[in-house]
Formats: C-alpha cells, structure tokens, sequence
C-alpha cells in the first residue's frame, strides 16, 4: 500500500504543474486538465476515424502521456525544435519513465513504460490518433484563452503546417477537425483586429528558414 500511495504522490506533481497554455478565465492550465480533456476526446472520437482503434489502449496514452512530466516539467514544443534539444527532453522524459517503472515493479509499470514508448515513437493507430488530439487539444485551449495570452510567435504558428497540421493529416476526421480549429484561430485573429496577411508573410518566411 505504501507504494501505492508514493505513486499517487507522484502523480499528484502533475495537478500543480503548469503548462504553458492559459485558460478563458487566465488561469495557467495544469498538466492534468490537459491530460483529462484528451482523454475525454479519446473517447468521443475514437469511432469517427478510418480504422479501428483500441479505445481502452487511447485512454491509456492519453492518460500517461505527459507522465513524465511529475520529474521534467512541462517544456513549450517550441523551446525543443533542435535535434539535440529534442534527443535531451526524450532522454529525460524516458529516465523519469524508467524510474516510476521500477518503482511500481509489477506487469503494469512494465506496461505504462511500453506504452510510453509507443506513444514517443509513434508505432500505432493509436497513437498517431493521441499525438494528433495532444495538438489539437494545445490549439484547442489557445483558441479559447484570451488572446493578449498568445506569444506573437503563436500568431504565426496558425500558419505553419508542422505545429498541428502534419499531425492531423493521416485520418479524414482528424484533417476536418484540424481546418475547424484552425479556422476558429484565424477567425480570433481577424476579430481582434490583426493583420491577418501581415502575419502569414511572417509565419511563412519563418518556415522557410527551418528547411
């Protein structure tokens, strides 16, 4: 039992830990709100794709995800886009992974790691449906929050196909929920007055400097 308790211990680190995103009320989102919110998607839209997919194994990546986080913190995807930066947030995610594995020793710490594995390496129906939805639910909650809490860079990132699009482009459900939240973001952009063309022209040239 007392290992029990030490694992919802842990876990407990990500109700208090902040992501970058705010809510509608400004207030920082906390990990688990993320995390629940995807779960809840896992489940309304794991029938609407073009295969089959496993919902228990869904609600399963969707739950333990950003696990790793208790240990790493949350880092913003645009504070990892090297290839030396993004190897040292896997090694550090895998390591916190490593230790809740061997602190739970039984069949379902081996199994949480694995799962983790396959939602990081992305081997699965399943979870190339998780990353997606991880992304939409991230643009989901900036749409929502006020847009004085949106970095000028998160502008720009509406127009650049590699923060969500990519994701999204595999199933026919998930590219018609792509264009839904991403027209809600173009439309905020517009009513809050902002040249639209302005920031596509630098949303682009940003991109272009990544090839």
């Amino acid at each position: 039992m007392q290992k029990e308790l030490a694992f919802l211990k842990i876990v407990q680190n990500l109700k208090m830990e902040l992501r970058h995103s705010w809510l509608a009320n400004y207030r920082q989102e906390s990990v688990a709100e993320h995390s629940w919110r995807l779960a809840l998607m896992a489940m309304r839209y794991a029938d609407k794709l073009d295969k089959p997919v496993e919902l228990e194994k869904c609600l399963k990546l969707a739950l333990i995800h950003d696990l790793a986080e208790f240990k790493t913190g949350d880092i913003p995807v645009f504070h990892c886009q090297g290839q030396a930066q993004r190897q040292a947030k896997f090694q550090a995610e895998q390591q916190a992974m490593l230790e809740i594995k061997a602190m739970l020793a039984d069949k379902q710490g081996d199994d949480l790691y694995d799962l983790w594995l396959e939602y990081e390496h992305q081997l699965s129906y399943e979870s190339k449906f998780i990353m997606a939805l991880d992304k939409l639910e991230v643009h989901i909650q900036h749409n929502e929050a006020p847009l004085d809490t949106w970095e000028e860079r998160e502008k720009r990132m509406v127009f650049q196909a590699k923060w969500l699009k990519r994701y999204c482009q595999f199933d026919s459900f998930l590219e018609r929920l792509y264009q839904t939240v991403n027209q809600q973001a173009i439309n905020k952009l517009i009513h809050a007055g902002e040249d639209i063309e302005l920031i596509k022209q630098a949303a682009l040239e940003e991109e272009a400097d990544w090839v």
